[in-house]
């Protein structure tokens, strides 16, 4: 199960109401975050999250993306934690964080691994047992990239069939989901018969870039599409701003085939999302568009 809280859905100015940008993404018992603004630390103690993160994933390093790192690692080095704390970003990451790092006087030794990432086609960043993490760039003022993350698909046992057959649970059940024929009771049990293949979900964050279509196909079939619509329809300079307009958010979310689609980083200009709504209503219906989607809030959750 991936778990998604959203810390900050604001852009390059915090309001009132939305912080800047973060995602806290937890997923097997590893804690990411997607993005780092300023404040994101706070968010994550208001809505009951353990500070306790293992990745960052930098989109880049435009301060409403980024400024919060300083005070994460900050929390992390006055708890005295022993674990290391991966930071990947774009290239000129390592750089950026040991330079945030000698810019404060922490009072232990800081356990940070940075991971520059250059990415002109889709790489592959983790990849273990449950999940994987890639990225690749996308086209921004200054060097930029997207992220997906996605579980493996997994074997799973059809439990009432083995109950219908009275067949007891044991350690054989282990062997039945590593895709391996059994013994029970003298009798063979083939694996196929007896699990099922349940798809891994996967969501895909795209935030800070022009409408271009070669995002395409590093988002086409996740499930769950995380991407900025920065500004309402009426703003035509969308593409001078390295932004998105709503309808151009709308028309990659369409070609994703993403089922549920979150619009996040809007602009401090728009009181609240009222016109944004309208816009996505209007382009939806034109469209023909047949995915869910939604404008979160700051600390919304969600479950995939």
């Amino acid at each position: 199960m991936i778990d998604l809280t959203f810390l900050g859905t604001s852009s390059a100015f915090p309001t009132a109401k939305r912080n800047h940008p973060s995602v806290y993404l937890s997923i097997e018992g590893t804690r990411m975050l997607l993005d780092c603004g300023e404040g994101t630390q706070r968010q994550i103690r208001k809505a009951g999250l353990s500070p306790s993160i293992d990745y960052i994933f930098i989109t880049h390093w435009h301060g409403d993306h980024s400024l919060g790192v300083g005070g994460m690692i900050q929390s992390l080095n006055m708890m005295k934690s022993n674990k290391l704390l991966y930071i990947f970003g774009p290239s000129g990451t390592k750089e950026s964080v040991e330079n945030i790092i000698k810019s404060y006087k922490f009072y232990n030794n800081v356990n940070v691994k940075k991971v520059p990432i250059n990415a002109v086609k889709e790489r592959l960043l983790i990849n273990n047992e449950k999940y994987s993490v890639s990225a690749i760039n996308v086209k921004h003022s200054v060097k930029c990239l997207a992220y997906k993350v996605s579980e493996h698909d997994s074997r799973n046992i059809l439990v009432d069939k083995l109950s219908k057959m009275n067949i007891k649970p044991g350690e054989f059940l282990k062997d039945l989901k590593n895709g391996k024929d059994v013994l029970y009771n003298g009798k063979k049990l083939k694996y196929k018969d007896f699990t099922y293949i349940k798809k891994g979900k996967s969501i895909a964050y795209v935030t800070d870039l022009r409408f271009e279509n070669t995002i395409l196909p590093f988002v086409k079939g996740v499930d769950t599409l995380i991407i900025e619509s920065t500004f309402a329809a009426d703003f035509k300079r969308s593409y001078d701003f390295f932004h998105l307009n709503i309808n151009e958010a709308m028309k990659i979310a369409k070609d994703s085939g993403a089922k549920n689609v979150y619009f996040v980083h809007t602009s401090q200009r728009y009181d609240n999302t009222d016109l944004m709504q309208k816009d996505a209503q209007n382009v939806f219906s034109k469209l023909k568009c047949k995915f869910n989607y939604y404008f979160p809030d700051d600390l919304d959750k969600i479950s995939l």
